[in-house]
């Protein structure tokens, strides 16, 4: 790369929220360590450990005293603000060029002590949420579209092209993969999942009003005698009744889990078909990793969903905003079953291998812009 840039990847939550956001900072940190060595990228996140290039940055978690004391919403706006506190001056004794992050609200912290105090380093945001073009046109020097759509809204908005970069998240496709038929035995012997059973997956926030898990619930419950629910992420404060609902309505016939990404491929190879029932995403990294294990997918017929799975044949759409249509789909003649069409559709257009020299050469655009004041 040209000037050899020093990049800060930040994520506030990572070690401690398990997100598409913290898993997009991990696996892009981990794959330019990999593939360009030279390069000085660096990570910095609210939770675990430190290590080699990667720091961890003292701040106010949300959950914790005395943040929790003020509620969810200001406390969470404690948790960044407090986050880029800590961060700045370690950017600035650093002297980094780039700083990648996802969190809107330490972004604009950041951007604001930068106003104030000074830097020279550029801020450069990735849409993940997604947010409106309103929030952050005036908070980062450069902003990073995830989808074609989010990107013709921001230059709609009036956003300068130079400043705008349509790059998706990429996923590792050595580590998501379909599995043997050993693992998978191996995989649902440690869930207590039978091994004939037909299991539904879904990996997204344990909670009804975004990722709409009680519908799923429901609809898996009318589907079929041998199913099984399969639900991973993080817990919430709905967790807890949407245990009662699923024993309730597939009474022990259902698993909710919040494992690391680390060992987030094998819970794909435990599934038979992946259902992401969210109306909308900022973009769905999880979808990739489903189809990059070879699983059929079952998703809400959205533009940006269609547009991420490519035309594969082994992609399918409801309207789920209507009850019975998905339960039609789980129960359907047309067969459910893995095949390598996801997985090639994935690899060929998400895959890091594809997708890290859009990056290096985003990175050396961005260093070129001017720093906004």
């Amino acid at each position: 790369m040209n000037g050899h840039p020093k990049i800060a990847i930040v994520s506030t939550g990572l070690g401690r929220i398990r997100r598409g956001f913290e898993s997009f900072s991990e696996s892009l940190f981990q794959s330019l360590r990999r593939s360009m060595p030279d390069l000085d990228v660096q990570l910095f996140q609210g939770g675990r450990r430190g290590g080699q290039r990667r720091h961890r940055v003292p701040n106010f978690h949300r959950a914790e005293i005395p943040a929790r004391w003020l509620g969810e919403y200001r406390g969470n706006l404690l948790e960044k603000r407090s986050f880029a506190v800590a961060l700045y001056p370690r950017l600035r004794a650093g002297r980094f060029d780039i700083v990648h992050y996802n969190e809107l609200t330490m972004g604009s912290a950041l951007f604001h002590l930068r106003r104030l105090l000074g830097g020279s380093f550029r801020l450069f945001y990735c849409n993940g949420a997604p947010s409106p073009p309103i929030h952050y046109h005036r908070r980062c020097d450069a902003a990073q579209s995830l989808s074609p759509g989010m990107h013709e809204e921001a230059l709609a908005y009036g956003i300068a092209k130079e400043r705008l970069f349509l790059v998706p998240y990429g996923i590792d496709t050595e580590r998501f993969r379909p599995a043997a038929a050993e693992e998978r035995r191996e995989i649902r012997a440690e869930l207590e999942i039978p091994a004939d059973a037909f299991v539904v997956l879904s990996v997204g926030a344990i909670q009804r009003e975004h990722k709409r898990m009680d519908y799923l619930i429901r609809e898996v419950s009318g589907s079929r005698p041998d199913v099984w629910l399969l639900v991973a992420g993080q817990e919430t404060a709905d967790t807890a009744g949407l245990r009662e609902l699923a024993q309730s309505l597939i009474p022990d016939r259902w698993r909710f889990v919040s494992w690391p990404h680390d060992r987030m491929a094998r819970l794909y190879a435990a599934a038979d078909v992946f259902v992401l029932a969210s109306l909308r995403e900022g973009f769905g990294m999880v979808i990739l990793e489903a189809m990059a294990s070879g699983l059929p997918t079952l998703l809400h017929d959205d533009a940006l969903f269609r547009w991420m799975t490519g035309g594969s044949p082994d992609a399918r759409f409801v309207d789920m905003r209507c009850e019975g249509l998905l339960r039609n789909e789980l129960q359907g003649s047309r067969p459910l079953s893995p095949s390598a069409v996801q997985r090639n559709a994935v690899a060929s257009r998400f895959s890091w291998e594809v997708l890290l020299p859009d990056y290096i050469a985003t990175y050396e655009c961005v260093l070129r812009l001017p720093i906004l004041r």
